[in-house]
């Protein structure tokens, strides 16, 4: 499921409009009553042994979490990336976006990184309060 979203773009400075998109399963996602499906594409997930052979597959959600400690008088910080961020810090556990989110709502300071785009993807979800 495509949901639009408006997002900053960092180089122009102005805002687009971007496509987020979930799966979901049958129990989710309920047809509306009335309405014709049959132009929307839909297509089956890849197995598991049909993704690529070099790595994870590169539209897959994961977060990871960067702690910077404190140095030379300058206080530390925490950041959430997504997974393949370069840079994330290597080894570590990879997050769901609800656990990225808890670190993001529950950690005094945390930010989610601009230059991966962790920012676009957790920024509307986060609770504005």
């Amino acid at each position: 499921m495509g949901l639009p979203m408006w997002a900053n773009d960092a180089v122009t400075e102005g805002v687009e409009p971007r496509e987020y998109r979930v799966w979901l399963t049958p129990d989710q996602a309920r047809p509306v009553e009335g309405v014709s499906y049959e132009q929307v594409p839909t297509y089956a997930l890849p197995r598991e042994d049909q993704e690529d052979k070099d790595g994870p597959a590169s539209d897959r959600w994961g977060w990871k979490v960067q702690r910077i400690p404190p140095r030379h008088g300058h206080p530390g910080a925490v950041v959430v990336h997504v997974w393949d961020c370069s840079e994330t810090p290597a080894g570590g556990g990879e997050l769901d976006v609800f656990e990225a989110l808890e670190v993001l709502r529950s950690t005094a300071g945390a930010v989610a990184c601009k230059e991966c785009g962790a920012s676009l993807a957790l920024g509307p979800l986060m609770d504005p309060t």
